[in-house]
Order: structure tokens, then sequence, then C-alpha cells
């Protein structure tokens, strides 16, 4: 056998290994695909262990999948749990549409599906989303565990457990510190997006989950490791096949670019796809197409002033730096389960780029600079959308308010100072200050230690109020002698927030 056929074997060898050993599970531990309350696809963990089987419920992210959360679910099947893991509305296999309160609700149809649900962990957006269920009273577990999370779960509330990472962006340690409701376990080297995966942060959910309902927690979950250590050997295991590859005629070297490309996304796709969701998805298609046009037209401006390949990853380090320091004070405001784009651009283009610059290097090193350049075309392409994709939203509709002309003194009854106590919608609370220029009623929002404004509030009636800047309805609430009181927030898809108004 020649040396070359040697290492296209060992290669080969590798890869499917690597395949093979990302479908490790827990021993006992069984995962099933099933639809709940209807139309509600989701993970099922079940657990060989003789029962009772407590239920914990799990819940992911903002633009995350079911899959994100599977080392929570399959680590607490592992303890005797039954889990389930569901996929939010506008998300991974979810055909509806997202909003924050159909979130909700969706949770609160699936906890009476699978119910009474013991345990409730949430990432992100889904801590606060089954946050609030808890806080209306739809669903009443032992305890609710938070990961990158901060909700409210308002009285009467069961124990709460905040997870996060030392470096999580939306929600730092020092902020989590200064709720006294929860207990709060920090991983030393995690992020937001990291957190989902934290052997230190499954472990301790695990622990408190199994004391919440009196069990006594396994051994360390360990085939985790097997799946981790799957993706490297795979993507050896490409390494090596595209080393193989034969030197092309020069007509067609530039298919050596696209091939070295899907090699590597093909190993990382089948080594990722039960907890990832690496799966590519047609509705990112048409995005990651242009993107990897992009990014070939901008290789292609490089090439041609014989400007090095990774000259493009430092610029764009550059931008995402910036972008992550100034939008560090704006990613508060309003909908702020929105991902920001300074971090989205640097946690996931920065990596993207990375591996775009050594796939190319690869593709272009039996080939040409264009052939590299394709292949990190695709990579980043690829990558870009892939991840930190908005879900799929409801079709706007447009509000037609109509402004009326309302008496001053009325007006003048709803200026003030207004205080909203943290809650899932706004988790540092919020201030609004109203005030009168001539005859109109002006506003201002304090919220995460920024100001917004000063806006116009149009009347529609007495009580009935609206703005045209971020189309927020504010209902003054009047007391039997006509004084103003509170006001509540109303928002299309988040759940109504009400400030009383400070005395003088």
């Amino acid at each position: 056998m020649t040396r070359a056929k040697l290492l296209a074997a060992v290669a080969a060898a590798c890869f499917a290994t690597g395949v093979l050993l990302s479908h490790q599970i827990e021993p006992g531990v069984r995962v099933e695909s099933i639809t709940l309350a209807g139309n509600t696809p989701a993970l099922q963990f079940l657990s060989a262990a003789p029962g009772p089987h407590p239920v914990a419920l799990l819940a992911h992210g903002y633009s995350a999948s079911k899959e994100s959360l599977f080392c929570y679910g399959e680590a607490l099947a592992a303890a005797g749990f039954v889990c389930f893991d569901v996929d939010l509305p506008g998300h991974g296999a979810s055909l509806s549409s997202y909003t924050f309160v159909e979130a909700v609700h969706t949770l609160d149809t699936v906890a009476r599906a699978v119910g009474p649900v013991d345990v409730f962990i949430g990432h992100s957006m889904g801590g606060f989303a089954g946050g609030e269920a808890v806080r209306e009273g739809r669903m009443k577990p032992k305890l609710v565990i938070a990961v990158g999370s901060l909700p409210v779960l308002g009285d009467h509330a069961p124990p709460l457990l905040f997870l996060a990472g030392r470096y999580d962006e939306y929600f730092p340690p020092a902020l989590l510190k200064t709720r006294t409701d929860a207990r709060l376990v920090l991983s030393p080297w995690s992020d937001h997006g990291l957190e989902a995966w934290d052997p230190i942060l499954v472990k301790a959910a695990v622990a408190a989950a199994c004391a919440a309902v009196g069990k006594t927690p396994p051994a360390v979950s360990t085939r985790w490791r097997w799946r981790f250590a799957s993706i490297g050997l795979a993507l050896v295991g490409a390494f090596g096949l595209t080393l193989c590859l034969p030197k092309l005629p020069l007509r067609w070297a530039w298919t050596r670019g696209p091939l070295v490309a899907t090699t590597f996304i093909l190993a990382f796709v089948l080594t990722t796809r039960t907890f990832i969701d690496a799966m590519p998805h047609l509705r990112y298609l048409p995005l990651q197409t242009v993107a990897a046009a992009i990014t070939l037209l901008l290789l292609m401006g490089t090439a041609r002033f014989r400007i090095p390949r990774w000259s493009l990853l430092a610029a764009i380090a550059v931008v995402a730096i910036g972008c992550a320091i100034v939008g560090a004070k704006i990613r508060l405001i309003l909908v702020s389960f929105m991902p920001h784009f300074g971090l989205v651009l640097f946690l996931v283009s920065i990596p993207a780029l990375i591996e775009g610059t050594i796939v190319g290097a690869i593709a272009a090193r039996r080939g040409s600079r264009f052939a590299g350049d394709i292949a990190m075309a695709i990579i980043v392409g690829c990558a870009l959308f892939q991840w930190g994709q908005p879900p799929r939203m409801p079709p706007k509709q447009t509000v037609r308010h109509t402004a009326i002309k309302l008496d001053t003194k009325l007006l003048e009854a709803c200026t003030g100072h207004y205080e909203f106590a943290p809650d899932n919608s706004f988790w540092l609370g919020m201030n609004l200050t109203n005030w009168l220029r001539g005859d109109r009623l002006m506003g201002q929002i304090a919220l995460g230690g920024q100001n917004y404004g000063p806006f116009e509030i149009f009347p529609e009636s007495a009580t009935n109020f609206f703005d045209k800047v971020w189309g927020t309805q504010w209902i003054f609430i009047r007391d039997e002698r006509g004084e103003v009181t509170a006001v509540i927030h109303h928002y299309p898809g988040l759940p109504e927030s009400e400030g009383k108004k400070l005395k003088k």
C-alpha cells in the first residue's frame, strides 16, 4: 500500500469513527423525537431506571433550538427524570410564529400535557418565558433553574437557581448577584452561548433537580466527552482526506475549494446534528449564499492586491469589538430578547472566519489561491447564518392609531415619574418620566442605565395613549377621583408591565 493510500485509509477510519462516537448516549437513557400538545416538536429523554420518574421541562434560548439543551436532558434522564425538551414557537422544527407571549403559552400548554412539572430549566429567553409562566400561575414546578437568564417568578415562587458563565455577555455575575431571591452557581470559563453545554453547570443542575425531588444524584455524565471528541476526530479525518485529493487539471483546479469545504462541513454536521442542530436548513440557504458570494468578492479583492487571506479576519475582529463596545450600552432597549449585533458578529463571524481561513489554506495547498478563496467563502457563508438566525415571526400587523386633541388638564394628570419593577420584559426594571411641552405630552425612558427620548406620547382617549417611536401603547390608570396612579406598558408580543406613579 502506498503512503497516500495508507493516509487516506487512516483518515477515512478517523472520519467514520468520529461519526459513530457522536451517537454515544448515557447508559440507560433513550431519546425520542415526539410532538407535544398538538404542534410542539420536542425531544423526550426517558430513563430505564425503575420509577417513579419526576418530570423536567426544558426551554432553549432565542434563535436556538431544543438540541442546544441536549446535555441537560440527557444528564437528568440518567438521574431518573423523564425530560421534555421543546422547540419554542418560531424556532427549530416548530412551524408556529414566535412572540414572547406565544412562547409562554406554549410552555403552559406543554406543562399541562406532560405535568405536573417538577423541575423547569430555561436558557436565556427560555428562562424568561418559563419565569413568566410561573409568575402567571400557569406552571408550578418545585424548582426553576435559569441558565444565563434573570427571570422574575412573582409571589409565592418556587426556589430559583441561577446558572451562568463567568464571561456571560448579557448577564454578568455582578448583575446576577444583585438578586437575593436565588442561589447562584458560576462556571469559570463559559460565555452566554457555551452555558448550554458547560459540564459544570449541567452537573449543578442535576444536583439541584435531584435535591428538589428527594433523589440522590448519579455519577457524573461522561458520554458527552465522547461526543465532543468525535468532532475533533472527524475533523482530523476530513483534514487527512483533503490532503489525499489529487492535483486537478488547471481548468478544474477551482473545484478543489468546494470539495475541501464540503468535506469539513460534512464532518461537523454529521457529528453535531444530535446536540447542536448543525443540519443545514433550506430557509437559511438564500442568506448563506449571499454571505458566501460577498465573502468571495472580498477575498478576490484582497488577492488582487496580494493581501493575505487572514486580513479579512483581522478587519472583522476590529469591527466586531467596536460593535460590542458600543452595543453594550444599547442592548437592553425594549425588546430585550433580540440578539445584539456586535456580540453575534463577534461570536459567530470570528470563529467562522478562523475556520474559513484554515480550510482555505488547506484548499490552496495543492490548488490555487482562488480554490482556497472559494473554500473559505463557503465555510463563512454556511456558518454565518446557521446560528444566530432570528426565529420565524408572525406577519407584521399595522395597528392604526388615531390621535385626538385632549384637554390640557387631562394631559397634565399623566405627567410625573413612573417606576416599573423588574419583570420578564424588563429584567432591570424601567422608569418613565412624562411632562408637558406646550399642549403635547412628552416622555423619556430610563432603562439599563441609559435614557431614551424624549418622544411624544399621543392620546387616543383620556386613558389610552401611544407613541410612534416603538409602537408602544401606554394605558394610564385613574382612581375614582380621576387622578393617575399607574401606567401600563403594552407592546405586541410581550407581557404587559405596570409602572406605579411616584408621589411628588
